[in-house]
């Protein structure tokens, strides 16, 4: 059984203005994996190290949030080998960048820093647009899909995420729980290959994913909103990660 971690995600509440839906946000992604065979020794060396993190985190005002995402239904290919990825949330890139130079600061001149049992390798970042949801409760853990996407010819990203609002707020109002937010990878930079962005869509738990699956197909499939998001994007598969609150 893989070490679990404590984290959160948040959703904010909509409005009727399509283009005030969208709460910007910024993220940071570092992808770990677990080198301590033992995972009782490797729970235990966590949780130390969490504790000694969590110390430094809270020792200054700051409006970062950090999460920690675990595989469920995914490939080697989709998690690029890792088995899990942190990702920190802030209100801007400066947010983040001062945060954690903060962070290096403290951990470095803390001589009692314990060793963690993982290691990461790589990092990437994103400009976020996060969407509306059926609520603004933080959840402690939660049921994540990621779809990557590429906009097709012709596509107008502003219709498509006005679209894709009203279809979330239709498929809330037919009782699914959580929310949803468009990533951009680098910020809109080039992105070489890769997905033009990806669409995230969090429920509180697997079994409200599986609810809100569910209510889907019986309720809200097939709406224009729904439809006509496809004219402007096309999404592959899927993969679903598992998170827990850390800050």
């Amino acid at each position: 059984m893989r070490i679990l971690f404590l984290i959160f995600v948040s959703f904010f509440a909509f409005t009727d203005d399509h283009k005030s839906m969208y709460q910007p946000m910024y993220a940071e992604y570092s992808y770990c994996s677990q080198i301590v065979e033992d995972d009782d020794k490797a729970q235990e060396m966590f949780q130390a190290t969490v504790a000694a993190w969590l110390k430094h985190a809270t020792s200054f005002e700051n409006d970062i949030s950090v999460s920690a995402l675990f595989p469920i239904f995914t490939n080697e290919e989709m998690r690029g080998g890792s088995d899990f990825f942190f990702v920190t949330h802030g209100p801007s890139r400066s947010a983040l960048g001062e945060f954690t130079e903060k962070m290096y600061a403290l951990m470095g001149a803390d001589d009692n820093m314990p060793e963690a049992p993982f290691e990461c390798e790589d990092d990437s970042e994103a400009f976020q647009r996060v969407g509306p949801s059926s609520d603004d409760v933080q959840y402690d853990e939660f049921a994540v899909d990621y779809w990557p996407c590429t906009y097709d010819e012709g596509a107008d990203p502003e219709k498509l995420r006005e679209l894709q609002a009203t279809f979330a707020k239709e498929h809330y109002a037919n009782g699914a729980k959580g929310g949803y937010r468009f990533i951009y990878p680098g910020a809109g930079g080039p992105r070489g290959q890769g997905p033009d962005f990806w669409i995230s869509a969090g429920a509180p738990g697997l079994a409200a994913r599986g609810e809100n699956s569910d209510i889907f197909w019986e309720k809200t499939y097939g709406s224009a909103a729904e439809r006509g998001r496809w004219d402007h994007m096309s999404c592959d598969t899927p993969s679903t990660w598992y998170g827990y609150r850390l800050k």
